[in-house]
């Protein structure tokens, strides 16, 4: 692959490692595979290399300073940026900004947020302004720590025509979006508890169909396909994460699921990366090294 183009993978992705184990490990592959970029993660979870803002000291200062772009997914599992009660609502801004500013300590180029938070009682509307209120914070305090905020389409924001909206209303040049192609993918549909028969019917075509054939309530539904949205808007586009969905599951190896990734290879004649493997890894050098390889092959198709 030319050189020019940044890869590298979430840290989180080495499913049932301690995390010193993970840096070491990294280390190896970035060495291997010539890797120019990482992710690592500030929300602790079980089974996933990851760790907590407070707790990321020298060693990972100087693990991240292997790397031309490394990037700090921001925390959100336990947050709610939204919430109707204030004390909650603080907090979680609190420990969004606390994150952003150690990501720029640790010398990261970027941090991803999710916009994941209830507020049960507000509409779409209203939640989209509370949304943007927070995100315009963050964004001003992102320019006061020099570094890049980036929202993906996740959560709330799903939907790329909402996101791209987003992006461009706080209209700072310290934020972009994070383009998860794996949840570019997964159709919006209500619970099945709920048990709508059209959606129903969109949930089996998703298992039987291949993905682009029924357009409705995909997040890129605006724009028409993935590629329509990549070709208007892809200047906002600052990292993409990669993996692979099969109509019901996500975060898999490429090629278990059902996605067309050729857009890849017209995405990287406008950029240069980062792109960021999230793909479950259970044998970390063995299952990195042969999602590497699918992704060169794609990238080069």
């Amino acid at each position: 692959m030319h050189n020019s183009i940044i890869v590298g993978a979430a840290l989180s992705s080495f499913r049932g490692l301690m995390l010193d184990r993970a840096l070491d490990i990294y280390l190896k592959l970035s060495n291997d595979f010539g890797l120019k970029g990482v992710e690592v993660r500030f929300d602790k979870e079980r089974e996933r290399p990851s760790l907590w803002s407070w707790e990321a000291d020298s060693k990972v200062k100087s693990f991240l300073a292997n790397f031309e772009t490394a990037g700090v997914h921001l925390p959100f599992i336990y947050l709610n940026p939204i919430s109707a009660n204030p004390g909650i609502e603080k907090e979680s801004v609190e420990q969004l900004k606390q994150s952003l500013q150690r990501a720029a300590e640790l010398g990261a180029k970027y941090a991803v947020m999710h916009t994941r938070g209830e507020a049960p009682d507000l509409t779409f509307e209203e939640k989209f302004h509370k949304w943007e209120d927070v995100i315009r914070e963050l964004a001003s305090y992102a320019k006061k720590n020099s570094i890049l905020l980036t929202i993906e389409n996740a959560d709330f924001l799903r939907s790329l025509g909402d996101l791209t909206r987003m992006v461009r209303s706080v209209n700072s040049e310290w934020i972009g979006i994070t383009l998860d192609i794996g949840h570019a993918h997964i159709r919006q549909v209500a619970p099945l508890s709920s048990y709508p028969i059209n959606d129903l019917l969109l949930r089996v075509s998703d298992l039987l169909l291949p993905l682009s054939v029924i357009k409705k309530n995909m997040p890129y539904e605006t724009y028409g396909s993935l590629k329509k949205f990549v070709a208007s808007e892809g200047e906002l586009i600052r990292v993409v994460h990669i993996h692979d969905y099969d109509g019901k599951k996500d975060h898999l190896p490429l090629g278990k699921g059902k996605i067309n990734f050729s857009l890849l290879s017209a995405l990287r004649k406008a950029f240069k990366g980062p792109y960021i493997l999230e793909i479950a890894l259970e044998n970390p050098y063995h299952d990195f090294e042969a999602n590497y390889r699918q992704f060169v092959e794609l990238m080069e198709a």
